[in-house]
């Protein structure tokens, strides 16, 4: 059989280790890395005509490092590189009853986000409470802040309310660095696009952490990354890999 070249391509699919979880896409994987070096203890010659040669030599096997990067993102994507774990948002409005306020200069956060700005309500708490016209603020409903006009009623130190509905919209958030590693069963379902042939990465435990440096505001496209050792499990290869004629 003729030796040839190889050039891979392939889907990586992960789940949580030690689960029963369905098995989902990492993402568009663009580098899927394994390297694996070992120490090695020699003793070397003294002697007058052999100073600086190996007599004896112990090889010491080391880890097994895995490397991914990907530049696609999901919900579990954006998890990974954040260090934590993505919750799906409430999707139930909520409804919002002379939530209190504090009036001050520029822009006031709110004890909600996602406003539905069709229902919001600002009411001045003062004798009677009257409704106070959106003229005299400006409401940004994702973030929940208002800011009063330089010319509204309202005085700085007042307390005015708001009610109102919020939209309950779909999603989820991710609280970062709340994860000290991610605990991954890995396989690749690759091809070598050479010889055509079907091949298969299996890595049955990794224990990996992100190393991603993520540019919020970059005009290029995210990448993600994700590094770390491959364990040895009881009765298990670290890493095998089978290919098909």
């Amino acid at each position: 059989m003729a030796q040839r070249g190889k050039k891979y391509s392939g889907d990586l699919y992960a789940r949580k280790w030690g689960t029963n979880d369905g098995f989902l896409m990492v993402g568009n994987v663009t580098e899927l890395t394994t390297s694996k070096e070992s120490e090695k203890d020699q003793l070397t010659s003294t002697g007058r005509g052999e100073y600086g040669e190996v007599i004896d030599s112990d090889s010491k096997p080391g880890t097994t490092e895995l490397s991914i990067k990907f530049n696609t993102f999901d919900k579990l994507a954006m998890a990974r590189v954040m260090m934590g774990e993505a919750v799906d948002l409430e999707t139930a409005p909520v409804t919002i009853t002379d939530e209190p306020l504090t009036v001050t200069t520029g822009w006031i956060k709110l004890a909600h986000r996602d406003i539905d700005p069709a229902t919001f309500v600002l009411s001045d708490t003062e004798d009677t409470p009257n409704v106070i016209e959106a003229t005299q603020y400006e409401l940004n409903p994702r973030l929940g802040m208002i800011r009063f006009n330089e010319t509204a009623t309202p005085v700085a130190d007042s307390t005015v309310t708001y009610s109102g509905t919020t939209l309950g919209r779909a999603g989820y958030m991710i609280d970062a660095n709340t994860l000290s590693s991610l605990p991954l069963e890995m396989y690749l379902d690759g091809k070598d696009r050479i010889s055509g042939a079907d091949g298969i990465l299996d890595m049955p435990h990794g224990d990996l952490s992100s190393d991603s440096e993520i540019n919020w505001m970059s005009d290029d496209w995210w990448e993600g990354g994700l590094s770390g050792p491959l364990i040895k499990d009881p009765g298990k290869p670290t890493m095998r890999f089978t290919e098909y004629k």
